[in-house]
């Protein structure tokens, strides 16, 4: 199998564990260490207080990834327990109760359906193998089953009466700066999310479907703002592609310059950021020269500024009034801080 067919299975995975893109790993030590000794300099003891300060903000993101590690595992657990008590309910069992979907095989795949899946995943299909051409039917006949399994465990599962127990660590909101960029949403909102984005990411193409079931779910109770912070060292179309965004901006076509990068992530170069700006219909030429101009990195460095301070270190990173969710997880992980946070106000 070629490593780009073998990405491609991995896109119909069923468990999806990794859900940002990593600027740098982070380290941790125990809580009760304040007063420790944890070295000695030509007899000046360093003591743990000193340490603990110095890595807080990675310790916070070692216990928030702890707790998710546990929430998965556990939510995985309540699943397999559900469909157990509706297999004995129905005299069958969990196997029968998947196969009843797997009829869809059998439908055929369309043209339109294979452009929609390298679309989506910003494959260009005139680099692919004749044997990874041929297998792109199969891998969405696969997710098709997958994804009318996952619409069936989450139907039972809405049915089921369940009650998380895990404790989740205790962190205080930060105070975490709206910037200068583009939001939406109403002044009024009780809830205010700060995303910091990566137009290169591909984990920041799913935060950005996560934005949508966010203020589809809750509309006008919440403002978000968008921030840039584009992870160069892995990215390296990110910092201009922040440019133009910051240029369409200028036009009053940010959101729809934005989604059009996320949807054409394997084609952010020079040109083909200018042939967003003409097909949006902006004022090409004011774009073009804004863009040559370079005076737009000021503002994204601010915004990476202000990301570094309240310990962003991966992206996407949200802020939901402070409390940090990072990558893009389940609409689950930012409902139980929204839902917490409007009941409080």
């Amino acid at each position: 199998m070629t490593r780009r067919l073998h990405q491609m299975v991995i896109l119909v995975a069923l468990v999806l564990a990794i859900s940002s893109c990593v600027k740098k790993d982070g380290a941790g030590v125990g809580n009760d260490e304040e007063n420790s000794i944890f070295a000695v300099v030509n007899g000046k003891e360093i003591r743990g207080k000193e340490i603990l300060e110095k890595i807080k903000n990675d310790l916070a993101e070692l216990n928030r990834n702890a707790y998710e590690i546990k929430r998965r595992a556990t939510e995985e657990i309540i699943q397999t327990r559900i469909l157990e008590e509706e297999a004995k309910r129905q005299g069958s069992t969990m196997e029968k109760l998947f196969s009843q979907f797997d009829s869809l095989k059998e439908k055929d795949v369309s043209p339109a359906d294979i452009q929609n899946f390298l679309k989506q995943r910003n494959i260009n299909e005139g680099k692919l193998t004749k044997q990874e051409k041929e297998s792109i039917p199969q891998i969405l006949k696969m997710q098709r089953v997958y994804e009318a399994r996952q619409r069936y465990v989450q139907e039972l599962r809405g049915k089921a009466s369940v009650q998380f127990k895990i404790q989740k660590p205790v962190e205080k909101p930060v105070e975490v700066s709206v910037g200068h960029g583009p939001s939406v949403g109403p002044g009024t909102a009780k809830v205010t999310i700060v995303e910091f984005s990566d137009f290169q990411c591909p984990f920041c193409a799913r935060g950005r479907q996560r934005v949508d079931e966010i203020k589809d779910k809750y509309k006008d109770k919440v403002k978000i703002h968008f921030r840039n912070f584009p992870l160069e060292s892995i990215h390296p179309n990110a910092f201009h592609a922040a440019e133009a965004a910051e240029c369409a901006l200028d036009q009053g076509k940010f959101w729809e310059y934005h989604n059009m990068l996320f949807e054409n992530q394997s084609k952010l170069d020079e040109k083909s950021l200018l042939g967003f700006a003409t097909e949006l219909k902006l004022d090409t030429k004011a774009f073009e020269a804004c863009l040559k101009s370079g005076t737009k990195g000021a503002l994204i460095r601010k915004d990476m500024e202000d990301g570094n301070k309240v310990g962003v270190n991966s992206t996407p990173s949200f802020f939901v009034n402070g409390h940090a969710v990072r990558g893009a997880q389940p609409l689950e992980a930012f409902s139980e801080i929204i839902d917490d946070e409007l009941a409080s106000k």
